[in-house]
């Protein structure tokens, strides 16, 4: 049943993309800066994206090294009491 509606799926997909690309090819100026638009909005949704993950990555770099240097200090200390 599952397999049906997987193939059903595919062809329904196919049919679509195919629609899209005739479209597409033809270039109306309506389509194309549509497309433009839709893809300049990615592009920036993308940078966006990108510039929170760069952010995250270095917030959690500055909160490792200070957990290492936590833990550094540590050692420091029971060894000092040895």
């Amino acid at each position: 049943m599952f397999q049906n509606w997987k193939w059903i799926s595919f062809g329904v997909g196919v049919v679509v993309g195919a629609v899209a690309a005739s479209l597409v090819s033809s270039r109306p100026t309506f389509i194309r800066d549509g497309a433009s638009t839709v893809l300049s909005h990615g592009l920036n949704a993308k940078r966006k994206i990108q510039g929170l993950a760069a952010a995250a990555r270095e917030n959690v770099d500055d909160l490792v090294a200070e957990a290492d240097q936590k833990l550094q200090d540590r050692q420091a200390q029971a060894s000092a009491k040895e």
